[in-house]
């Protein structure tokens, strides 16, 4: 009898203290923050010596500054306060074609609006440059022939230079190569990224370029081809790099966050890895990565440049080889070549047509 009763304290005991551990570490869980899953996949490097390996490519004897804030140099300010707002229709047509239920009728019903861009248009479509076995006499019959980026990238043509904003024909070239390898990569990368937001992105994000070349002056000897040592050159000379620039514009301009965000940081990609950029830029680190990779191939494509450039966690980031071989396949190049062989002379009417001859 005693002996059952000495075990019955014990396993009550047991229980007792059983439940206030349950209790206790209920209450810890409550009381203990919940961590965010990071929005981006990062790349995982296995040992300390891959990591030092692999850090090596960013360890560069200059790099722009991250934070953005500040005054803007006053001789930038002078040049900038001369440019006129871009038409409300570029940032409209922008998200519009970011929207997946985007279709042709809404996109004309928004061109046709205005007059002077509708004929623009059509005169484009109906032009050597893309050789229509039919004259095409309306945008819907242009959208659906040619497809939303290629009306949206002459449009962009149209609207900037409405406003002054003319670049020269190796920029021109390289923002329409851009915006292809850009469209391109964010179809096949599948990382939830629009293609027309790229488009979007791939036609504007040098745009402060041409206003430097047209509106400052320019370095002895000219700015050097390597895309690192160019910003250096530009931040020494004016104070400003033409990504920061860009983004001040598009900000101006009323873009949408997200857009102005990737102009002025394109280059970052360059400078740091994927993981410091993707915790820096976590709701753009996509269209980040796709616009900095879709530049150097752009830019390998015409030869100015060799190489990845930017580290290995970018291309695998998007799902591909660090190659430019591997983005620069003939399923894209076929296009590439086409806007590569654009005539000076063949398209508006004795204005010289921004292109680059083969």
């Amino acid at each position: 009898m005693e002996f059952s009763v000495f075990m019955w304290i014990i396993i009550s005991s047991a229980m007792a203290i059983g439940a206030y551990a349950a209790f206790t570490n209920r209450k810890a869980m409550e009381k203990k923050p919940v961590l965010k899953k990071s929005p981006a996949r990062y790349v995982t490097v296995a040992t300390e010596e891959d990591i030092q390996t692999f850090m090596e490519i960013y360890n560069l004897e200059w790099k722009p500054q991250q934070d953005l804030a500040g005054e803007i140099p006053p001789d930038i300010e002078k040049v900038i306060d001369k440019i006129e707002n871009i038409s409300p229709l570029v940032t409209d047509l922008s998200v519009k074609l970011s929207d997946p239920d985007i279709n042709p009728q809404e996109i004309s019903k928004l061109i046709i609006t205005d007059q002077g861009l509708t004929s623009f248009i059509l005169k484009r479509v109906n032009s050597p440059y893309y050789g229509l076995a039919q004259k095409v006499d309306n945008i819907f019959s242009a959208i659906v022939l040619l497809g939303y980026n290629e009306i949206y990238r002459i449009v962009m043509e149209e609207r900037s230079r409405k406003i002054g904003i003319q670049p020269d024909k190796a920029e021109w070239v390289h923002a329409n190569l851009t915006s292809n390898i850009a469209a391109y990569l964010a179809s096949v990368a599948r990382i939830g990224v629009p293609s027309g937001t790229m488009v979007t992105l791939g036609m504007l994000h040098d745009i402060a370029k041409t206003i430097m070349l047209k509106s400052l002056p320019q370095p002895e000897g000219g700015f050097a081809l390597d895309l690192r040592q160019r910003l250096r050159q530009e931040v020494e000379l004016y104070g400003i790099d033409h990504a920061t620039l860009g983004g001040i514009l598009a900000r101006r301009w009323g873009m949408p966050a997200k857009l102005i965000t990737c102009i002025e940081k394109h280059h970052w990609p360059m400078f740091w890895p994927l993981r410091e950029i993707g915790q820096a830029c976590p709701d753009t680190i996509k269209e980040l990565a796709i616009l900095s990779i879709s530049d150097i191939a752009a830019r390998n494509f015409t030869q100015e440049i060799t190489g990845p450039y930017i580290g290995d966690d970018y291309y695998r980031f998007i799902k591909k080889q660090p190659k430019i071989e591997g983005i620069l396949i003939p399923e894209i190049t076929k296009d590439l070549k086409r806007i590569h062989r654009v005539m000076l002379d063949d398209i508006h009417e004795g204005e010289e047509t921004l292109g680059m001859a083969t």
